[in-house]
């Protein structure tokens, strides 16, 4: 049987990309969850529409707004129905992908950022929790500018947010004591990206039989980075993602770079550079 993955945030951009490599290049089932129907409904007609006639693969849409608790609670009701569906009973999902995220380039706040990048996962995770797999994989989709904004904040704070031990009523304080300060030059998003490593590792800790990672897919041209220049296409953000997929991990909670390489929370590892050795945070 294919393994089931559900992806967030599928119909645009890295998300997009992902459902279309997971569908076609690895035989997946795919849930595409989109907060669109009309949206989500043409993303997964563009790629059952292309799929290769040997392939096995599956798209199927799942309309799921991160930021509302009743649309979770409404999605998981359909990704049950579909895993409970006839010649398929017994099935759950292999892993979760929290790719949804917003910006201030999409013309939003402050709260509904952090509410989409960070609260948006959990919900996710704790709706979905009982349908996948005992040993499954959780993926948060991060990025470069949250170990750009821990970078810039004090030892103390720095401290706090790297370390494994670190609480949801840490994250919780942090996302107010963090907007405004001088790390927060981006509206509140470098500020949701390292938050969301922070809840990886705490997932990690409350789920050790999990496999939960956090991953940069790099500075890739989507509507997020529309006007910044950059250059690489979503295909080429999926990288960390596959990786953390389906590849042998050594950690739990671990922060991967655009390569699929584990980089560090508190300062920005690049492409090609050394592995990060997990050293605590001075």
């Amino acid at each position: 049987m294919s393994q089931r993955i559900l992806v967030t945030g599928g119909n645009t951009g890295i998300g997009f990309a992902l459902c279309k490599q997971l569908t076609y290049d690895h035989g997946c089932h795919v849930y595409l969850g989109a907060r669109s129907v009309e949206k989500g409904t043409a993303a997964v007609k563009a790629i059952m529409d292309g799929l290769p006639g040997s392939c096995k693969g599956k798209c199927e849409l799942v309309q799921l707004d991160t930021s509302s608790d009743a649309s979770v609670a409404s999605a998981v009701a359909a990704v049950k129905g579909s895993l409970d569906a006839e010649g398929s009973k017994g099935s759950q999902l292999y892993a979760i992908v929290n790719n949804a995220a917003t910006g201030v380039s999409h013309g939003v706040g402050p709260d509904e950022i952090l509410n989409t990048n960070v609260c948006g996962p959990k919900r996710v995770v704790e709706g979905f929790l009982p349908l996948l797999e005992k040993f499954g994989r959780i993926v948060n989709v991060g990025s470069g500018a949250g170990p750009m904004y821990v970078a810039k904040c004090s030892p103390e704070v720095r401290k706090t947010l790297c370390s494994s031990e670190v609480t949801w009523e840490q994250i919780l304080e942090h996302m107010k004591s963090g907007l405004g300060s001088a790390a927060d030059s981006m509206g509140g998003y470098g500020l949701s990206k390292a938050l969301l490593q922070c809840y990886t590792m705490l997932l990690a800790r409350q789920h050790p039989e999990l496999l939960v990672s956090c991953c940069d897919p790099g500075f890739i041209d989507t509507a997020m980075t529309k006007g910044l220049g950059a250059s690489k296409s979503p295909e080429q953000g999926t990288v960390s993602v596959r990786h953390c997929l389906f590849q042998k991990l050594d950690g739990n909670g671990w922060h991967y770079g655009p390569d699929g390489v584990r980089s560090p929370l508190h300062f920005l590892r690049h492409r090609g550079e050394p592995a990060y050795n997990g050293e605590p945070v001075d």
